[in-house]
């Protein structure tokens, strides 16, 4: 059997590989020979349930963990507290390792800290720390290896920030862009460096950084996002973070050509939806979610007609980081996600169904709907189910007639596992272009208001790319928990895994 290399790579997207193939030779031969194959991600398709799905070959509602990003938590790096044991001695990796193959994995994404393996461990921690003696904007992240001494021994460091945050603001985002091009050039010589002084036969190396990039910079380069500024100093920013990348999958094959090479990624990239669907307030007028407002209380339907303004007066003068900083501090961002999302606003105790933040509050075309079970006064959980699906999926724009929703089903319709009930009871996703809206009050059309923070949104087209391997694949569509099926079966590993996906070889 080869040795396998795997190289991961956050958001990589399969169009922007073929937009900017002139300048990716790289990537280019790569998909050349290549078998065409069209890889889905999980849904949602967010980073964390998408990677332990690769990492462990199972499906959202079996591994649990499908909490996403929140762009209004204080202290984001928090909800990364996971527990390890939902996966560790789980993964593609640790399979191979227990069979006798030996491994070397590099800063797998949300594995921290690192454990045994028949082989090298080397991870990062995502949570960022302030340097002592530095400046107010110099922050570094743990590193942990297994075994302990691999750091001083092949001289692992910390790469070290100036410019932190998630969103730096507009006139930071060239800087932290650089950063985050160093941050991938100084892995990959990592990776390079240790994977000529060891023996293995599964070599895995995952880039993070290009996630954030397009979040952040894509309306500066996309010429459709009806925010783009114009010719602007940011335009070529992602561009260039994909010619590095390039490099880098470029130096790994040259250096071992002779291997079975996996480029990979978790889920694409694009615009993130400019137009909202208000969704609450669809159920609002429909009767089956109730506002705290009526004629003796008008203020809750004030405050949504105050918080409108507001938010309109931000997006249009581009004053959207200044409002991300405020909410941030820790006495308001509970209260600028509840303000945000109406939270403050419905009546909870009426309430039977409104729009899920399992997502986060993000205007993303996915969605759910949570059903209130304790409101349902006699009415059937199922029958409630059917009535709010049937009448969703009719939802139209009300200028135009055209239908919104792409699809929409029960939750167990598309996941089956113990953890199910981490979804929200009806499952959706709208039509390209539209993301969900929490407003009630509002009109059913609106703009999505965190667009100039984050324009760029994950899609559900991922890259899978493979050569070096004698077999040919036999299917040409695949889902992300076939992953892990396909590299132990490439390694020769065989075993009863309980995986959701199989090798695309089978």
């Amino acid at each position: 059997m080869k040795k396998v290399l795997l190289i991961g790579i956050d958001s990589l997207d399969p169009k922007l590989l073929l937009k900017f193939a002139a300048d990716l030779p790289n990537f280019t031969r790569l998909r050349q020979v290549s078998p065409e194959m069209k890889l889905k991600s999980i849904f949602p398709p967010d980073s964390i349930p998408a990677w332990i799905s690769i990492h462990t070959g199972l499906n959202p509602a079996r591994h649990g963990l499908i909490y996403v990003f929140d762009i209004f938590e204080s202290q984001w790096q928090d909800i990364l507290n996971i527990d390890l044991d939902v996966f560790r001695g789980r993964t593609f990796w640790d399979y191979a390792s227990n069979s006798g193959k030996k491994v070397c994995v590099f800063f797998p994404f949300v594995a921290f800290p690192p454990w045994q393996v028949n082989g090298i461990m080397i991870s990062q921690a995502m949570s960022e720390r302030r340097l002592d003696g530095g400046s107010p904007w110099q922050t570094e992240r743990e590193i942990g290896t297994y075994p302990a001494d691999a750091a001083a021994q092949f001289g692992i460091s910390r790469f070290r920030r100036s410019v932190s945050g998630k969103h730096p603001g507009e006139r930071n985002l060239k800087a932290r862009t650089e950063e985050d091009q160093q941050v991938m050039l100084h892995r990959a010589r990592l990776g390079l460096e240790i994977s000529q002084s060891v023996e293995w036969d599964l070599f895995f190396i995952f880039f993070g950084s290009l996630d954030g990039i397009q979040h952040a910079l894509w309306r500066y380069g996309d010429h459709n996002d009806p925010t783009y500024p114009g010719p602007n100093p940011l335009q070529d920013l992602i561009r260039e973070s994909y010619k590095v990348l390039d490099r880098i999958v470029g130096e790994f094959m040259s250096l071992h050509p002779d291997v079975t090479t996996i480029v990979m990624s978790d889920h694409g990239h694009g615009m993130r939806p400019p137009v909202t669907v208000s969704i609450n307030e669809f159920l609002r007028q429909r009767g089956f979610l109730f506002s705290k407002g009526h004629r003796l209380n008008p203020l809750p339907r004030a405050m949504e007609g105050l918080k409108r303004q507001v938010l309109d007066f931000v997006h249009q003068r581009e004053l959207d980081y200044w409002l991300l900083k405020v909410s941030k501090m820790k006495l308001l961002s509970s209260a600028s996600k509840d303000v945000y999302m109406s939270t403050a606003s419905i009546d909870m105790e009426r309430t039977v169904a409104y729009l899920s933040s399992f997502a986060g509050p993000k205007s993303y075309s996915h969605g759910g709907i949570e059903i209130k079970r304790e409101n349902l006064n006699g009415i059937g959980y199922e029958e409630l189910r059917d009535r709010l699906i049937e009448e969703l999926a009719n939802i139209e724009e009300p200028q135009t007639g055209e239908e919104l929703m792409e699809w929409i089903c029960r939750r167990e319709e598309l996941y089956s596992g113990p953890h199910i009930s981490h979804f929200p009871d009806i499952v959706f996703e709208l039509k390209e272009g539209y993301g969900v809206y929490w407003g009630i009050h509002t009109p059913l059309i609106g703009t999505a208001y965190e667009h100039n923070l984050a324009s760029g949104g994950h899609k559900k087209d991922a890259v899978f790319l493979i050569s070096g391997s004698s077999r040919e694949p036999t299917t040409q569509e695949m889902g992300l928990m076939d992953v892990s099926p396909t590299i132990l079966d490439l390694l020769g590993v065989e075993g009863e895994f309980g995986f959701d996906g199989a090798s695309i070889f089978a």
